[in-house]
């Protein structure tokens, strides 16, 4: 899945804090705290500082913060020197940087298929 240059929908801030589910259509920031869900068909940054923790359902993932929880990746996770996963992550595609790291299981598969936070396939026909 070849995804086009993003169109920033939302940007979290530091200081700034989400609790619950966020959904978003295109390219969310993250440089303060979500905890919960995160859902999109496109990309999440979680950037310098920035924390995710919860259930991951995208596109892509690029971390330079801190990710704990689950992650599933419809395209990619790509993790920068400055990058923490602490999470089982599912992805076809994987790119860590020198420094970065991910602690837990890895699974990649030739397609990743979004989850529900149960863990149950979603329903949404293969592309």
């Amino acid at each position: 899945m070849k995804l086009s240059k993003p169109t920033l929908n939302g940007f979290l801030d530091q200081g700034c804090a989400i609790t619950g589910e966020v959904t978003f259509v295109d390219l969310l920031r993250v440089h303060g705290r979500v905890t919960g869900t995160v859902r999109s068909d496109r990309e999440l940054l979680v950037g310098e500082g920035g924390e995710v923790d919860g259930e991951i359902l995208v596109g892509r993932l690029t971390v330079a913060g801190t990710v704990r929880g689950t992650v599933h990746a419809n395209d990619r996770v790509v993790v920068h020197t400055t990058g923490r996963i602490l999470a089982e992550v599912f992805t076809p595609t994987l790119v860590v940087d020198e420094g970065g790291m991910i602690e837990g299981q890895v699974h990649m598969t030739a397609a990743a298929k979004p989850q529900t936070p149960t863990g149950q396939p979603s329903g949404k026909p293969d592309a």
